[in-house]
């Protein structure tokens, strides 16, 4: 099941004052651009993506309008910058509304299985989350429930009763989830930690 548009365009309205705010302090940071200036490319960008979702575009229509802000840098750095927003935001969207089906469904598929795409590419902070197996309402969902980064490519799916059985799984115990936390890494900027709502 995929986020829908009436899904994401609710998602990005309900957030539209944290998204700026930490999006002008991100851009800012990595563009070296005054406050101010960043605020304007922030906002120009939410409501590119906005108009994108409500206009059931695609990404290159995105692409399209955010080329048309002008921060002053060379195109292949704002493309740049416009991809990041929009990569990273609709990967906060699609958590936050997998976080709430999950919750919703948690009677029927009550464990949760974490997965690391090892590809050689995944951070090494990333590394001890894969196969961790919890009840769904287990207090470590609110700390690492995934994305753990703008770039984790880090999952969770959901296991039934009879899935859970007949794969031979265990719960992950308490000594063995210690040592995993104690070796995961996540590096959210704290900007964007009020966008980590879906936790709580």
């Amino acid at each position: 099941m995929t986020l829908g548009a009436g899904d994401m365009i609710d998602w990005l309205a309900d957030r539209e004052t944290l998204l700026i705010a930490a999006w002008t302090q991100e851009i800012a940071i990595q563009l070296s651009l005054e406050r101010v200036l960043a605020e304007v490319l922030s906002a120009e960008l939410y409501n590119h993506m906005l108009t994108t979702w409500l206009r059931e575009g695609s990404y290159e229509n995105f692409l399209k309008l955010a080329s048309r802000s002008n921060s002053g840098r060379d195109l292949k750095t704002e493309t740049q910058v416009a991809e990041r927003f929009y990569d990273v935001t609709l990967k906060l969207a699609r958590a936050a509304d997998r976080k709430t089906r999950y919750d919703r469904t948690r009677n029927a598929l009550p464990y949760l299985r974490t997965i690391v795409v090892d590809d050689g590419r995944h951070k090494e902070g990333h590394r001890a989350f894969g196969g961790i197996i919890l009840l769904a309402d287990h207090p470590f969902w609110k700390k690492w429930f995934p994305p753990l980064e703008m770039d984790c490519r880090c999952g969770v799916i959901q296991l039934t009763h009879a899935q859970f059985e007949r794969e031979g799984y265990e719960i992950t115990n308490d000594d063995e989830l210690a040592w995993r936390e104690a070796n995961l890494s996540a590096s959210w900027p704290t900007h964007f930690l009020p966008l980590l709502d879906f936790r709580r």
